[in-house]
């Protein structure tokens, strides 16, 4: 038997067919009708859909023989393959190519005709044939018909692969879909003119809109002018995400950044647009911004703070070391010393703690679920050493709603109010600390204030209660470090809350804290 020489585009060919995904599938009807009608026309008893892989061929569909696959050597139809239309055997006994093929010595073949089949490409995978152990021949009707059940055979190749593809694509879109649906940035797609087609929930959502009603609006009423200039084929795709201002449906306005990707859709030029909210970005940035001017006041200020007591423990210092002195005045000038050096570490420990709140912002607190009433209780519990809690009367409203709170920062804030409520009031007055949970600005809020009945403070006074050293008391002989209350703003703010004073000079102070409830109490 004469071997058959390989098609010219043989690698290209075999990967054409394994592409389909149709070698080695399982027997399928809409092939057997087709062999089928092919060995009642043609009156033979062995019909084949044959693919010629590398070394065999394979039968998508068989009529007459009992095994699913052959050696390609030995087969007519690697042959077929080869041609432009039908290949015709009259009698493979008198053809060299198929004398001594096993398909003519054992099983008895005689006539062969196949004609080859065709990939959606152009390539041919194999051949539909038809074989008789009688000679014979075939006219132009009988090769019209052979051409013709190819075509059906080709068809239903094309048909399946046309649904692999689109199942392939359904899956891709169910994916991206998937994707637009749950990426937390806005993506827009927009047509040549600059309009939008649709965009995700996320988009939706940052321009307050509802679902779907963003579409047919111009980008750039969505964002800003400047988005025409980025709404260009030729618009480098690799650029950096350029910074303008987006417009809400509602007429406001809010920092974002858009990133612009031209890309053409089935012909058409199209523009994909990612549009990130910054506005926390900007926010950050402003309270880094600001924070770091505090901290240059801060160190201004502490620059003089700290010299003070520290010119006073030098001083006294030297006199003990140069000059003897009786044991009474020994005993008061150590008395300054300690005094100040007292005032001296609590000064640096109160700045430690206020560079470190600032410094780990919301991200330095350990946030968890506080009931309230127990916050105000450790509080007091944690100022037993003053020996002033007789003082304190307590209303605490029952059920109160929690909240989300670092508890440690929490008390130490309000350890700082309630101790002052101490300090600038006289020893036979009351303080008062009440709860209760009330809701401001559709919010509910949780509010403790405290409440005590001394020496009160001027407007001017109140207006720089939290600057950082101010000490409102200096005057009374109240000694501090004119940070307690910046840290608690500092505290108060980190948690999303706010605080409220009341005060005159002689009728006392009234400091409350409003703070967020945990949203499924509201």
């Amino acid at each position: 038997m004469l071997a058959s020489p390989l098609h010219p585009e043989e690698a290209h060919r075999l990967q054409v067919l394994r592409d389909l995904n149709i070698l080695d599938t399982a027997p399928e009807e809409r092939f057997d009708r087709i062999t089928r009608m092919a060995a009642r026309l043609f009156e033979v008893p062995v019909a084949l859909v044959s693919l010629i892989d590398a070394d065999r061929q394979w039968f998508k569909s068989r009529l007459g023989v009992p095994f699913a696959e052959t050696t390609r050597a030995d087969s007519f139809c690697t042959h077929t393959i080869l041609q432009d239309g039908v290949m015709v055997v009259e009698d493979a006994t008198c053809d060299p190519r198929f004398v001594d093929s096993p398909y003519v010595t054992v099983a008895g073949a005689r006539f062969y005709a196949g004609y080859p089949l065709t990939a959606p490409d152009g390539s041919r995978i194999g051949t539909i044939c038809v074989l008789d152990r009688e000679p014979r021949a075939l006219d132009d009707a009988g090769r019209e018909l052979l051409r013709d059940l190819a075509g059906m055979v080709t068809n239903e190749i094309a048909a399946a692969e046309l649904r692999r593809v689109h199942a392939r694509r359904s899956e891709n879109d169910a994916w991206l879909y998937g994707l637009l649906q749950h990426i937390p940035d806005g993506v827009l797609m927009l047509d040549r003119g600059g309009s939008v087609i649709c965009g995700n929930p996320a988009a939706e959502h940052m321009f307050g809109s509802d679902t779907g009603g963003l579409a047919g609006r111009l980008a750039c009423a969505l964002l800003g002018e400047d988005a025409a200039l980025l709404l260009d084929p030729q618009h480098d795709s690799e650029a950096p995400p350029q910074e303008g201002g987006g417009h809400r449906l509602d007429g406001s306005t809010f920092p974002i950044e858009v990133k612009v990707a031209p890309m053409c859709m089935d012909g058409q030029q199209r523009y994909a647009v990612i549009v990130r909210d910054v506005t926390r970005q900007h926010e950050l940035t402003l309270r880094s911004r600001a924070t770091e001017e505090r901290r240059r006041k801060h160190f201004t200020t502490a620059t003089h703070e700290l010299r003070t007591p520290m010119a006073s423990i030098l001083g006294f210092s030297e006199l003990l070391l140069k000059r003897d002195f009786d044991a009474d005045t020994n005993r008061e000038l150590l008395d300054i010393i300690h005094r100040q050096a007292s005032r001296l570490v609590d000064l640096i420990n109160q700045m430690l703690d206020l560079a470190r709140i600032e410094a780990g912002g919301t991200e330095g607190l350990n946030i968890g679920t506080v009931n309230v009433t127990e916050l105000v209780e450790q509080t007091l519990s944690g100022l037993n050493g003053l020996g002033q809690n007789h003082r304190i009367h307590t209303e605490l409203e029952a059920d109160l709603p929690p909240i989300a709170a670092d508890p440690l920062k929490m008390q130490q804030a309000l350890t700082n109010i309630v101790s002052n409520a101490i300090k600038y009031s006289s020893e036979g007055t009351r303080i008062d600390i009440s709860t209760a949970a009330l809701h401001r600005n559709a919010k509910l809020m949780v509010a403790i204030r405290v409440a005590d009945r001394g020496i009160g403070m001027t407007p001017e006074q109140q207006a720089r209660i939290f600057d950082a050293f101010y000490r409102a008391g200096d005057s009374q002989g109240v000694q501090g470090s004119g940070l307690g209350m910046t840290i608690f703003k500092e505290i108060i703010e980190l948690h999303g809350g706010h605080a409220d004073i009341e005060s005159r000079p002689g009728a006392g102070t009234a400091v409350t804290v409003w703070l967020p409830a945990l949203p499924d109490h509201g």
